[in-house]
């Protein structure tokens, strides 16, 4: 019965620790302040935005900035995307896979890692 008990723990927590969710609510979003890119090969996007996400899953320190891998298939679209937003005061919207940290703040801050987004008005 411990053995069980203990499973499913342990279950729980690494459930936790790799959640997953809606940064914005799906069809709406957030203003862009400015965006950055990261140099190094494993660099990426760094978007700013013009308040705190809606929401934060994963409880990650940063709430006014994204992180963008550039090892996502769809990096070059997404920037595009939000260049575009950026450019026409468009909002944009975004979902989570988890926190991460880049090599240009040092390592200790986490950001949301975005996985998916969306342009909205």
């Amino acid at each position: 019965m411990k053995f069980y008990k203990l499973a499913i723990g342990l279950l729980l927590c690494s459930t936790s620790a790799f959640s997953q969710g809606y940064l914005t609510p799906l069809g709406s979003g957030i203003e862009i302040d400015k965006y950055q890119f990261l140099g190094e090969s494993s660099g990426g996007m760094v978007v700013w935005l013009k308040g705190p996400i809606f929401s934060n899953p994963d409880s990650c320190k940063e709430t006014e900035k994204v992180y963008i891998k550039n090892s996502l298939p769809q990096y070059k679209n997404m920037v595009a995307a939000i260049m575009a937003a950026h450019a026409q005061g468009k909002k944009v919207g975004f979902w989570s896979t988890g926190c991460a940290t880049n090599y240009f703040w040092g390592g200790s801050v986490t950001f949301p890692l975005v996985r998916d987004m969306w342009v909205t008005d």
